[in-house]
């Protein structure tokens, strides 16, 4: 199945999220980033922590309990102990670490999307060991992160970095409290910004003005946006990734689910329409098949 197609003229890509491409592979293991590479995915993704010994785990959640025979926090984990959890779907595989990515990444030209777990900032002992295990496949690889604060480093050493603006503008109904942004603005976005809460302002205008302020924050390449997000800010008269190209900045949209060929087709095609060329997923090969021949 080809996981980057021409679809209305444009170049698309399904991304295996969490390195998932069969499903046959724990997620965010070596075994699925090897797989990935083996069928010359054209871009996978991976999550990555800080242990507290300053090692880089390659896991998704900030805790240990629902995945793994480990509990508590993920940074109070060091290698050591991290080399002991196991996951719970196959207690022969343990969490790789991004020397092992990297190792296996060599020699392909799958993109490879790091996201960064962590919003502190790095300290710049951390910067400098991402950079250094990242230097082999540098060309290939894109950093991603809530934190723009943790993207300007990797900018500043040649890095591609992409950014999530979850911390700053995203639409969430029926939120728990307790989140960043703290208040919901008067267009239905959580967004803690004076604009988002002037009721004069029409929502076009308010949607440019938040544009060019959080494209000012860092020289991304890309934005990476969850979908709801997306369909929410086209409903209030904008398509984000046609805005986004005006700056020549691309758009993907995460984490899309495979909820059938009815369902599924026509909200990859809204996404396309409002300019995503990137479709993060667990089900890349399904998600594409409902689009082939779509060009």
């Amino acid at each position: 199945m080809d996981l980057a197609p021409t679809i209305a003229g444009k170049r698309r890509v399904f991304c295996c999220h969490r390195a998932t491409l069969s499903g046959r592979f724990i997620p965010n293991s070596i075994e699925a980033v090897r797989e990935c590479v083996e069928a010359r995915a054209p871009r996978l993704e991976i999550d990555l922590w800080f242990l507290r010994d300053d090692a880089m785990l390659i896991f998704h959640d900030d805790a240990l309990d629902a995945e793994t025979t480990g509990s508590g926090p993920v940074e109070a984990l060091d290698r050591t102990s991290a080399r002991t959890i196991r996951f719970k779907q196959n207690e022969g595989v343990s969490s790789g670490f991004l020397e092992d990515v990297v190792d296996a990444m060599q020699g392909s030209e799958t993109i490879l999307q790091v996201d960064l777990k962590q919003t502190a900032p790095l300290t710049p002992g951390r910067v400098e060991a991402m950079a250094a295990a990242l230097a082999p496949i540098r060309e290939q690889v894109i950093i991603g992160c809530q934190a723009e604060a943790n993207l300007l480093p990797f900018a500043e050493r040649g890095f591609r970095i992409a950014l999530d603006p979850t911390l700053h503008w995203h639409f969430h109904p029926n939120r728990p409290p307790g989140l960043t942004p703290a208040t919901l603005g008067v267009h239905g976005l959580w967004d803690d910004a004076p604009v988002a809460h002037d009721d004069q302002l029409r929502a076009e205008a308010y949607i440019d003005a938040r544009i060019r302020r959080l494209v000012a924050l860092a020289p991304v390449s890309e934005w990476m946006v969850d979908f709801w997000t997306l369909r929410h800010i086209s409903g209030l008269g904008r398509d984000l990734g046609v805005e986004l190209a005006r700056h020549g900045i691309e758009l993907a949209a995460w984490t899309l689910k495979d909820r059938g060929r009815q369902r599924t087709a026509p909200l990859l095609h809204n996404l396309f329409g409002v300019g995503v060329t990137t479709i993060i997923t667990d089900s890349p090969a399904q998600l594409a098949s409902y689009v082939a021949g779509g060009a």
